[in-house]
């Protein structure tokens, strides 16, 4: 594919079809968060369940490779927008000092820290992959986060990450009908890759 000749429409068309909207990340972000709730039902310890909240985001990136290679989705395109992608998903690597620094003085505000800026990240993609669905799923991320991490901050380590974990699954789903949607239009139009 020589992207290097493609407008930034049909590089984004390109992307939407082999990178399926980048799917495979909210299945990954879906587990994390079922994880993270269930460890709450095992782990007394709010401090120590913190800090499992906090080295647990390790693991999405790999999980979404690996969900990726099974359900056949590229999410390691070459495209030069799938590289923008990557850079703007690897901006959450400079989140860590301030998650560890909330660890130190308020391990109580973790799950809502890491909803609030794992949402933040989302919000370039909607761009990207001309998805509505980025907006709202950043938005209701970040809102639920902000009631359920602070404002009712008793609910931060039991009901915040099942809530999290059912809107990561909505949008997967989301993600899933509007990639297929986008794919049926463009093989109608004979535009398909």
């Amino acid at each position: 594919m020589d992207y290097n000749t493609m407008t930034i429409d049909e590089l984004k068309n390109d992307l939407i079809i082999d990178g399926k909207k980048g799917y495979p990340f909210f299945i990954a972000g879906t587990l994390y968060w079922l994880v993270m709730g269930y460890l709450n039902l095992f782990i007394d310890s709010h401090q120590q369940l913190a800090l499992f909240y906090i080295v647990g985001t390790g693991i999405i990136f790999p999980l979404a490779i690996v969900f990726s290679k099974i359900l056949k989705v590229n999410i390691l395109s070459k495209n030069p927008l799938g590289v923008i992608g990557g850079i703007i998903g690897g901006i959450q690597a400079f989140y860590i000092p301030v998650w560890v620094i909330i660890y130190i003085e308020q391990f109580e505000l973790i799950p809502m820290v890491i909803g609030i800026l794992g949402a933040s990240h989302f919000l370039p993609y909607l761009w990207i992959y001309k998805s509505k669905a980025y907006a709202i799923f950043t938005i209701t991320m970040a809102l639920s986060s902000f009631v359920f991490g602070y404002v009712i901050i008793g609910q931060a380590f039991s009901l915040l990450p099942f809530l999290l974990a059912a809107i990561y699954l909505l949008m997967t789903i989301a993600l899933i009908i509007e990639s297929r949607s986008f794919i049926t239009v463009q093989n109608n139009s004979g535009i398909s890759k």
